[in-house]
């Protein structure tokens, strides 16, 4: 995964969802059925939506590129403090 496709990646599943639920989403014990219920239910997402959501999450993870994910999130003036903070923890606990 290139870095256009990351950012690419990171537009398509939103960056506060991505980090919200990055737990979920790098749990693979956690089924994809499961994360699109949840997320259906907690954020109202449609299906595909949390389909994409889900494939791109996992994606980014599974290419090791959570790190880089993380960073762009902390940099982007676009994103609630709240989420930049998570995001520094996320990246710190790493």
């Amino acid at each position: 995964m290139n870095d256009d496709q990351l950012d690419r990646s990171l537009r398509s599943i939103g960056k506060a969802c991505f980090v919200k639920y990055f737990a979920e989403f790098s749990d693979l014990a956690i089924s994809s059925e499961d994360l699109i219920d949840m997320l259906m239910q907690q954020e109202g997402y449609t299906e595909s939506g949390c389909k994409t959501r889900i494939s791109n999450s996992r994606r980014i993870i599974s290419s090791g590129r959570q790190d880089e994910a993380l960073a762009m999130i902390i940099a982007s003036e676009r994103v609630e403090a709240e989420i930049v903070d998570k995001a520094r923890e996320l990246r710190r606990n790493k």
